[in-house]
């Protein structure tokens, strides 16, 4: 039995990504890197007080994904679209998800280079706390 360790983003929020990552801040959002996984993760407040009312004004893919998701929970609101890219005969797939709660929203972005890491993506989209106590 071994414990993950969580990124803390702010005092308030945290994620699990899972344990090798490599942490660096650009430019005020938090980069975390390990091989070919990427999370970049971007922390605003809120707009307004109603989470779907915040997501939904700026979710806007910029092309037709390949999957999309919407979830619901007390207090929080979230949708994310799967994208893939191929350069050269090389594929990188990115999750970009929208996730907010009425106080805040956070814009993170899971890019893999392998097939078969979405179930990684989605678990720790699944694990992101904006408003810890």
């Amino acid at each position: 039995n071994f414990t993950v360790p969580v990124e803390r983003i702010t005092r308030q929020c945290s994620i699990d990504v899972g344990a090798g990552f490599q942490r660096r801040v650009e430019s005020g959002d938090l980069c975390l890197s390990a091989g070919g996984r990427t999370v970049w993760i971007a922390l605003y407040e809120s707009k307004f007080r109603e989470p779907e009312r915040t997501v939904n004004e700026i979710y806007a893919p910029g092309r037709k994904p390949e999957e999309e998701w919407e979830i619901r929970s007390e207090g929080r609101y979230a949708r994310g679209y799967l994208t893939r890219d191929v350069d050269g005969g090389y594929a990188q797939w990115t999750l970009t998800t929208l996730t907010a709660s009425p106080h805040r929203l956070a814009l993170v972005s899971f890019s893999y280079d392998a097939e078969g890491q979405l179930d990684w993506a989605v678990r720790a989209w699944d694990t992101l706390q904006l408003d810890r106590a």
